[in-house]
């Protein structure tokens, strides 16, 4: 039997069920179903239907030419090679007050009760609002009555956190308090729905209350649960990947990608008709030919066949391929523009001049800093509410990466060989040309940091006078050519006769007792 599942989707089954929505949840909602089959792709975009229908093409065939379109997920690519330059480096964390509370460990290894560590769930929580633009998070403890505090934690009652998605939180609100802050004063989500009645609970800074909703009547509506807020503040903190001007409302990352994602899914789609009709051309015949195409075929004409019937192959050239393949890489280098990944994508990065991906460098890197500080603000915050549930105060500091390390290394390191192959005469260049190109070369921080102090190590030792400036050195000498040469520089440098002496002491080797140098 039909449910109202089955007739309506989320937007509509809760209007029938007479639930109040919040008017931008319902103007975002839509575009929130398809930001999320856009990033998984798969069955999920399938089940969209995001092909265009051709006109007078039957269910069967559309069905079939979405089976047969592949997805060139961009979207996914794009959020996950974020998420890779944003937690390469794990945040340093100060938990300042908390850090000795029993129930740190356990939540820092599992903080939602699932088994997900904090570090895994805060890389989500950047992975769901890019796509979304924003999610919650909320901070919740068990409500479970014990005794004593030992109770509590032989029990793992603690604080934990769950990620809540757009499409479930229907309706919120904030008020301005008097000193200027804005702070949430209620929030609506959903519990779940079935073919009888749909679940929800309202969360205020005083109370939970759980509620089952059975039809369109105020009658229908039924309380399941109320229990008290004992920490006097909504728990539910929004994460977001770019500001808006709407408070609860944020910017999806892949907002303009999905669109264009989209344009390539149906120019793939047209590629692969194209293709398939080229290799497979139609026969035109009349119903009384007997005939099929194919290598070898054999074709039967009747006697009284008008010559003007004559069958034939309707072959398309197959010229437009060349076109959709060109239009679809314009495409990609545009999601590569919208997302600053230009100089990321190796393809890209051999046409692109130094100039443009030393610029492209800087815009993804100025991209990630503005994630990384609003990431940074969430944690924050999570952590101020994780407090307030085991009475405490967060007076901690999260600091995530504000610079990102971007460049093209394999350009780099073409750089410092030619750097290196010019020979320049400074020792100290030479020698910070080898770092430099360690450092290009080796991910790992300990060998790198092993590399470094091996190169202090070979330097060469070299005196300087005290009270001189330092941009002379002093090697030892070992030649008389060397030290005529060197002698010649300290006299012009301003150097006294005492200064040279005290710095090259074994210049006496180089003269016998006359006063003469030795040949």
């Amino acid at each position: 039997m039909a449910t109202i599942d089955d007739a309506f989707d989320i937007e509509y089954r809760i209007e029938y069920y007479g639930l109040k929505v919040h008017s931008d949840w319902k103007k975002n909602i839509k575009r929130w179903h398809y930001y999320s089959d856009s990033f998984n792709g798969g069955n999920d975009y399938r089940q969209g239907q995001y092909l265009v229908k051709y006109v007078l093409e039957s269910n069967e065939e559309y069905d079939n030419r979405i089976k047969n379109t592949p997805l060139d997920n961009h979207c996914k690519s794009v959020v996950e090679t974020f998420n890779s330059f944003l937690f390469r480096k794990p945040p340093i964390r100060d938990y300042g007050a908390i850090s000795n509370d029993p129930a740190l460990d356990p939540f820092l290894n599992d903080c939602d009760l699932d088994g997900r560590s904090f570090d895994a769930f805060m890389r989500d929580c950047s992975t769901y609002s890019s796509v979304y633009g924003h999610i919650w998070v909320m901070v919740d403890k068990p409500n479970t009555q014990v005794a004593t505090r030992a109770e509590e934690l032989q029990q793992n009652i603690r604080p934990y956190v769950s990620i809540i998605t757009p499409e479930n939180v229907i309706d919120w609100g904030y008020e301005r308090q008097p000193n200027g802050v804005y702070s949430l004063t209620y929030l609506t989500m959903l519990d779940g729905m079935d073919d009888k009645a749909v679940y929800y609970r309202t969360i205020t800074k005083t109370e939970t209350t759980v509620y089952k909703k059975m039809g369109q009547m105020i009658d229908d509506m039924q309380v399941l649960d109320v229990f008290a807020n004992p920490i006097g503040v909504v728990p539910c903190i929004p994460v977001y990947a770019g500001r808006s001007e709407t408070k609860g409302i944020g910017v999806s990352d892949i907002s303009d990608i999905a669109d264009t994602q989209r344009a390539i899914y149906n120019e793939l789609s047209e590629l692969e008709q194209l293709i398939r009709v080229s290799n497979h051309p139609s026969l035109v015949k009349t119903s009384n030919t007997q005939a099929s195409a194919g290598a070898g075929a054999v074709i039967d004409l009747p006697d009284d066949l008008d010559p003007n019937l004559k069958p034939f192959l309707l072959e398309p050239n197959g010229s437009g391929i060349t076109q959709i393949i060109s239009s679809i890489n314009e495409k990609t280098d545009s999601i590569n523009r919208m997302a600053n990944m230009g100089g990321v994508r190796s393809t890209t990065s051999r046409t692109m001049s130094g100039v443009a991906l030393q610029t492209e460098f800087q815009l993804l890197n100025a991209r990630l800093s503005q994630k990384a500080d609003l990431l940074e603000l969430a944690e924050e915050q999570i952590w101020r509410m994780w407090a307030l549930w085991q009475n405490s105060t967060y007076d901690g500091v999260i600091d995530y990466p504000d610079s990102f390390n971007i460049h093209d290394k394999e350009n780099t390191i073409a750089l410092l060989k030619q750097a290196k192959e010019t020979k320049p005469a400074n020792q100290k260049l030479l020698e910070h040309i080898d770092i430099m190109l360690a450092e290009a070369l080796i991910k790992d921080e300990d060998i790198l940091d092993e590399v470094r102090a091996d190169q202090q190590a070979n330097q060469q030792p070299v005196s300087t006078l005290e009270g001189q400036s330092g941009e002379m050195t002093h090697p030892p000498i070992t030649s008389v050519a060397d030290l005529v040469s060197h002698m010649r520089e300290m006299v012009e440098q301003g150097y006294t006769n005492e200064q040279i002496i005290e710095l090259h002491p074994e210049m006496a080797q180089f003269f016998n007792t006359e006063g003469q140098a030795d040949a």
